[in-house]
């Protein structure tokens, strides 16, 4: 698990590997998280894929979560 922190002091908890909440809740786990990007892929892919994305991504969700937090400007504790 990792544990980030923003500048103004904001920290979050990022699990490493497989995302059983991504499995369990689908396009809920990016938009309880304030990821509205991949809010809208998962929603998008559910309903081109008739709900098959929801077995992939989360295999990958937790490392794109990651990175858009880095990218954001979060550092690793």
């Amino acid at each position: 698990m990792y544990t980030l922190k923003n500048e103004h002091g904001v920290t979050k908890e990022v699990k490493k590997g497989f995302c059983w909440t991504m499995l369990f809740f689908g396009i809920f786990v990016p938009l309880v998280r304030g990821d509205w990007k991949w809010f809208l892929i998962s929603l998008i892919a559910a309903f081109v894929t008739f709900g098959i994305s929801w077995l992939v991504f989360p295999f990958f969700y937790n490392k794109i979560y990651l990175n858009e937090l880095l990218a954001k400007g979060y550092v690793i504790q």
